[in-house]
């Protein structure tokens, strides 16, 4: 009978929007505790210093209660905490879904009942409900997480254990102005932070098989779904897992794209396949999240998609060990270069509407003049161009002039010195004043040999002129 009324209660609930929220809570109770960790260290003389064993063990949802009137999604959070006499002992921590601390209760005092939080401190209701909640939950994380992995590697055919990292990735939700402005805003409250950088180690610490939602737009226009070609699949979430165990004959890439769908099970996807190996071979222009910041990333595995001939999907393990994703388009008159967004993951956040738009296809056409863009300005040394110097509007440029690279310029002016006529009446200070003069009038749109040709035909012509003034002078 409890299992029936169980079943029941599950099926009642939005288990993936549960499951976001859990993890969410989860992520954010972890970082408090590392970070109220390395509060206790003095970087200068404890940096051998053990860190105590505080940890999170798991996250369960157990319903919902009335707080103040309006009904709350309960969350219990069961934490792992190391005294300084490093005796170890299990907390008891409840959650609102909106991540507020209601109160807790601690193992170790040997009293079983809950403590209210000091805003809740006259809140007698608040702690009566609490304590008659099923401490079983009605979903639990550690079980759901593990249930999935397991689900994706019998797709697979590898073992468990053998799966080192997964990313989820959200499919279908269009990220609207508001979302973007709280990422903003966010990011400021970021940078303006005084809080340290967490180490690598210290990051370890939190779980590197993450997961996110389904609902994340790629471009203004496209979602992982309809990229992929999957929209009739039903899949709730789009999993990118990392294995070097895949038993499938001639797969050169240690990644996989699997489809969840919304009882757990999945499936392999089989429209995107592998075009390179496992090894860094391939370079593409990165863009970052706001399109402001280009830069040549190299990428672990590159993913052709079934019936699409220039947009890809690249996989890359980032500097924190985590897998970074990210929206390829590749010309096919560029050898294989393309241009590249990231996707949104629970450890990148989404790209801006502009990002999106850049690599709509509909909207820049010509992805081969974007990319000869991006080299221009980084062959003249230009580090502050952004989507908006480079997509195919070529009405909103952020800026009309660059000022060269000392470096860039002599590169320049050794070529135009090359030429015998040019060498025999300037100097190279001659030289790098013109490049500098010509690039001031016509901007950074000319390829550096363009810039080159251009330069020494029109000092040749000078010198020419120079040369039938002098002879007229000594006539004279």
């Amino acid at each position: 009978m409890e299992k029936e009324l169980n079943k029941d209660l599950k099926e009642e609930f939005d288990k993936e929007k549960i499951l976001e929220t859990m993890r969410k809570i989860r992520e954010k109770r972890e970082l408090e505790l590392l970070q109220y960790d390395m509060d206790d260290i003095n970087l200068d003389s404890d940096y051998q210093k053990k860190l105590p064993q505080n940890k999170v063990l798991n996250v369960k949802f157990l319903g919902t209660i009335e707080i103040e009137g309006e009904s709350k999604e309960i969350y219990l959070v069961i934490e792992q905490k190391e005294d300084k006499e490093g005796q170890i002992s299990e907390v008891e921590r409840f959650y609102d879904e909106d991540g507020e601390f209601l109160g807790g209760n601690n193992s170790l005092d040997q009293y079983d009942f809950v403590t209210p939080s000091e805003k809740y401190a006259d809140k007698d209701e608040l702690v009566r409900q609490l304590e008659e909640l099923d401490k079983e939950g009605i979903f639990d994380l550690n079980q759901i997480e593990q249930e999935r992995l397991e689900e994706i590697a019998r797709e697979l055919g590898v073992d468990v254990e053998d799966i080192k990292r997964m990313a989820e990735i959200d499919a279908e939700k269009e990220l609207d102005e508001d979302e973007e402005r709280e990422d903003d805003e966010l990011e400021e409250e970021k940078e303006e932070s005084d809080q340290p950088t967490m180490t690598k180690k210290q990051v370890e610490k939190v779980s590197t098989k993450a997961e996110i939602g389904i609902n994340q737009k790629v471009t203004d226009k496209d979602t992982m779904s309809s990229l992929l070609n999957v929209k009739d699949k039903g899949y709730k979430k789009i999993a990118i897992v990392y294995t070097d165990k895949l038993e499938e004959n001639g797969n050169s890439s240690r990644f996989s794209f699997v489809g969840i769908k919304k009882d757990g099970s999945a499936e392999k996807i089989d429209s995107v396949q592998p075009i390179n190996g496992s090894n860094p071979t391939r370079k593409i222009q990165a863009s970052d999240r706001t399109g402001s910041h280009f830069e040549t990333q190299s990428v672990n595995s590159m993913f052709s998609i079934k019936g699409k001939d220039e947009e890809q999907f690249a996989v890359r393990i980032g500097t924190m060990g985590t897998i970074e994703p990210s929206f390829v388009r590749t010309p096919r008159q560029s050898k294989q270069e393309g241009v590249s967004i990231p996707i949104a993951t629970q450890n990148i956040k989404p790209t801006t509407r502009e990002a999106m738009e850049f690599m709509n296809r509909s909207r820049n056409t010509n992805m081969k003049d974007n990319l000869e863009k991006i080299k221009q300005h980084q062959e003249v040394g230009c580090n502050d161009y952004t989507i908006k110097d480079i997509d195919d509007n070529e009405g909103n440029d952020l800026h009309e002039h660059v000022e060269m690279s000392p470096e860039y310029l002599d590169k320049c002016a050794t070529e135009v010195l090359k030429d015998d006529v040019v060498a025999s009446t300037y100097n190279r200070s001659d030289v790098i004043a013109r490049l500098n003069n010509y690039i001031s009038e016509n901007g950074p749109q000319l390829t550096t040999e363009e810039l080159i040709k251009r330069v020494t035909e029109e000092m040749v012509e000078d010198s020419s002129k120079e040369h039938h003034q002098q002879q007229r002078s000594e006539h004279q």
